[in-house]
This record gives structure tokens, C-alpha cells and sequence, in this order.
């Protein structure tokens, strides 16, 4: 987030804020506007197995939404 100059909890604040993205800090989902604007979650796991496995979601976004939050 260097590049814009803000960290990445305002970036998810901002993104909640626009109707991009619903929930609270840790967990995050994605609203219908968010996925139309390419957002997307995707499962994560460390490769292991067992007691030893773990999984988490990340967002990722499509570079579309850079343009919808100029409009906003």
C-alpha cells in the first residue's frame, strides 16, 4: 500500500465503505458489487495435512476496480 500511501486496513475500511466488501476486520466477505467489479476469494492451505493443516481465504481484485472507485 506504499504506493497510495495508506495501509491496508484503511484500504479494506474504504472498500467497506463504497459497498465493495461486507464484515469487519479478519473477516471479510465479498458483497454482489464487489464480485461484479472482478473480486474474488480464494482458498489458501499450507500444504500440509493432518492436525498440521491450515487454511485462509484471500481477496484478490481484478485492476477493473481502480476505474469504479474513481467513479464513486
Amino acid at each position: 500500500m506504499e504506493k497510495i500511501g495508506i495501509t491496508v486496513k484503511e484500504v479494506y475500511l474504504f472498500l467497506k465503505d463504497k459497498g465493495f466488501l461486507d464484515g469487519e476486520e479478519g473477516n471479510w466477505s465479498l458483497t454482489e458489487l464487489g464480485k461484479q467489479v472482478g473480486g474474488q476469494i480464494r482458498q489458501k492451505d499450507n500444504g500440509e495435512g493432518g492436525f498440521c493443516r491450515r487454511t485462509w481465504s484471500v481477496l484478490s481484485w481484478d485492476e477493473k476496480i481502480v476505474n469504479k472507485l474513481k467513479m464513486k
